[in-house]
């Protein structure tokens, strides 16, 4: 189970699916019906990148559990 902490602190979201959308990151939030929401936007598709690898380490960590992930600011 992954919950997301969303860039502008404003949301804690159980989500899916994180996809890179050029400089914004994206999750597919749980629920009866799939919404996309954003995440967080950053200054390039390649940080986006990082980021999204960032929280491929978090999930490898800790494959059978509840983790939670905070958005960078940057």
């Amino acid at each position: 189970m992954l919950w997301i902490f969303t860039q502008n602190e404003q949301s804690l979201v159980h989500v899916h699916e994180v996809t890179v959308s050029g400089k914004k990151i994206e999750g597919m939030m749980m629920g009866n019906d799939s919404l996309a929401s954003i995440l967080g936007k950053y200054d390039s598709n390649d940080r986006a990148s990082e980021i999204l690898q960032d929280i491929v380490k978090v999930i490898e960590k800790n494959p059978n559990g509840t983790m939670t992930y905070r958005m960078p600011q940057q």
